[in-house]
């Protein structure tokens, strides 16, 4: 990640234990970790930050911007973790 990224995201709200767990697996909206359920919580603060971070962008800017990249990515590993937990749980 680099200073200005640092800088916007640190703007947006995003702590720096946040820059250092994107950082773990290099801001790589490929590589965010599936979410445990005590995280979502860290998850979702994390995915509205970044989605602040762009929110002046177009809806095509947002999807090309490396921000708009990882908090759709944080948003589908939410989605995805609370799916297994219902399925864990046998609701439908």
């Amino acid at each position: 990640m680099d200073a200005e990224m640092r800088e916007r995201l640190s703007l947006a709200g995003l702590t720096g234990s946040d820059l250092d767990w994107l950082e773990s697996f290099g801001c790589d909206d490929a590589r965010v970790p599936k979410p445990r359920a005590s995280e979502i919580p860290d998850y979702r603060r994390r995915e509205a930050a970044l989605n602040a971070s762009v929110a002046a962008l177009t809806f095509a800017e947002r999807g090309e911007s490396s921000e708009g990249r990882l908090a759709a990515a944080i948003g589908a590993r939410i989605a995805d973790a609370e799916d297994e937990a219902q399925g864990a749980d046998g609701e439908d």
